[in-house]
């Protein structure tokens, strides 16, 4: 704890970063809300930890968590390559990849790998974009998440790759219809990621608290109000 000196009466306090990605999280009238952010805002109390919620561009997140040491970012694909940068408490949630279109009766792929002459787009530092580079495809990566449906509207790119909640939801705030053409067969679970000099019984403390409120509904509650 040398590298956290807190006062015995002071909460230990996280900075938690995340970006503007509904449901998960948004900017909202008192701060940051979404899914995950109240699943996050439960877990602090229940913990008696502080929490000081910002949203920052993604790649901005990964880079603070990874020099800041009371940080974290969330909702973080937990990849091969993220494991042994962060600690992770989670998942908070799951949802799968999906290109969207804005033509209702675009072509409709069976899988990912298929989808070929297509301009994309993707987002930078990002594990969705990864994956589907990965599968043969390529993505012209922005930064921030709601340029790519502003390019898709001006004809800039034909695909839009998005998560399959959080595309939806974003199209929606703008006043925009989206169509998925394909969805990845993986399911892809979204974690609060950890600077790795955090202290190992706060991991532990975070987890365990996150678990209870799986048990005793309070997820799904949060869930229903999105539904």
């Amino acid at each position: 704890m040398a590298a956290h000196p807190v006062l015995a009466d002071e909460p230990f306090r996280l900075n938690l970063y995340t970006e503007d990605y509904p449901p998960w999280s948004y900017p909202a009238k008192d701060g940051v809300s979404g899914i995950n952010v109240r699943l996050l805002q439960l877990v602090l109390h229940n913990t008696g930890y502080d929490g000081r919620f910002s949203i920052v561009p993604w790649g901005r997140a990964q880079r603070f968590t990874q020099t800041e040491l009371d940080s974290c970012f969330f909702s973080a694909v937990r990849s091969e390559e993220r494991e042994n940068i962060y600690q992770w408490v989670g998942p908070l949630s799951q949802e799968s990849v999906q290109l969207f279109s804005l033509d209702p009766a675009a072509s409709r792929f069976t899988d990912f790998a298929s989808v070929s002459g297509f301009r994309i787009g993707g987002q930078t530092e990002d594990a969705f974009t990864d994956y589907a580079e990965s599968l043969g495809l390529r993505v012209e990566r922005v930064t921030e998440i709601p340029v790519n449906l502003a390019m898709l509207q001006s004809g800039r790119i034909d695909l839009w790759l998005a998560g399959s909640v959080g595309g939806p939801f974003i199209a929606r705030r703008e006043g925009v219809q989206v169509f998925p053409v394909a969805t990845t067969e993986r399911v892809f679970e979204l974690w609060l990621a950890c600077n790795p000099a955090m202290p190992s019984e706060v991991i532990q403390s975070l987890n365990k608290a996150l678990e209870a409120l799986k048990q005793d509904g309070s997820l799904e509650a949060i869930l229903a109000d999105y539904r």
